[in-house]
């Protein structure tokens, strides 16, 4: 029987994402992308001087931001397993890390002590130099999509499809 996997595997086209903190946190979706944006946005500083027309621009920083969406679908009451677990390891891998305050009585003094960035890859669309590009996600949702149905295990339900962004 073939899997979700299987398929990645053969067709090599795979959202993976891993966690920077901890890089054996990791997952990957098969990639049936609906929506894909890659966005660069130069800022300037400018000055209006007298005697000129124009203003001078002094370049302050260009940033990169990049919008993806996709379906994750589940071809089987197991890959709607492994799917629903993903999702929750990508959830996870959005948070930071944390470490006690030496010295602190309390379990609530603790202190940032890793940001949760995230290495990402997507076939050459998502890379840097081939290897995963490093950042961060500033917003996540994966919503199951009720009308496509679920797989049912016992009371519990395992959707058959996902909408991510």
């Amino acid at each position: 029987m073939t899997t979700v996997n299987d398929y990645a595997k053969d067709k090599g086209s795979k959202i993976e994402i891993k966690s920077a903190m901890n890089e054996d946190v990791k997952v990957d979706f098969l990639a049936f992308i609906t929506n894909f944006t890659d966005s660069f946005t130069s800022q300037w500083s400018t000055e209006n001087v007298y005697g000129r027309q124009d203003p001078i621009g002094t370049f302050q920083s260009t940033t990169r931001s990049i919008s993806v969406s996709f379906d994750i679908v589940a071809f089987s009451r197991q890959d709607g397993k492994d799917n629903m677990k993903k999702v929750n390891t990508l959830t996870n891998i959005l948070y930071p890390s944390y470490k006690s305050i030496p010295g602190q009585t309390s379990s609530n003094a603790l202190a940032l002590s890793k940001a949760p960035f995230v290495k990402i890859k997507f076939a050459n669309l998502i890379q840097e130099e081939g290897d995963f590009l490093l950042g961060w996600i500033s917003s996540f949702s994966a919503n199951p999509v009720i009308d496509m149905g679920m797989f049912t295990e016992g009371d519990k339900l395992f959707p058959k499809v996902y909408n991510a962004s």
